[in-house]
């Protein structure tokens, strides 16, 4: 039977990296399931290489949701609050809240196949967002 946390199809189950060398390190955190909006099927899906930021206020405090530029809960400051990008899909639609597993070093990401909720990846932000993830390369060609 499969997992109902874990979905897959074409559009969302991307992999976030560009390429696998063996030392990617991962760290499991657990996400806040209200911080996830619904998509058009009322389903609040996760898409792999989603930029995931630590909560620091507010009723999911030290749990993890989507970067949101307008958020007010901790979410909006990547630079200040822990980060990782989620390394496969998941439904949290029936599950609420789940440990999720994060890549946060010695990773090669693929930018096209990151999730950033609005974060940019140029500019002074793809610098804030290198120094987030010291340890780790966004590929570009």
């Amino acid at each position: 039977m499969a997992n109902p946390a874990y979905y897959s199809y074409d559009q969302a189950n991307v992999n976030p990296l560009h390429a696998q060398r063996g030392s990617e390190l991962a760290k499991t955190r657990t996400i806040y399931a209200s911080t996830v909006p619904a998509d058009s099927d009322l389903r609040k899906m996760v898409p792999a290489g989603t930029l995931l930021v630590k909560i620091t206020s507010g009723t999911g405090i030290n749990k993890y949701g989507p970067y949101l530029k307008t958020a007010s809960d901790g979410r909006e400051s990547p630079a200040e609050n822990g980060v990782g990008f989620t390394t496969a899909a998941y439904d949290m639609t029936v599950c609420g809240d789940k440990a999720l597993a994060l890549w946060y070093a010695d990773c090669v990401f693929e930018p096209d196949n990151l999730t950033m909720g609005g974060y940019s990846l140029w500019g002074s932000s793809l610098t804030d967002l290198k120094a987030m993830f010291p340890t780790c390369i966004f590929y570009e060609e």
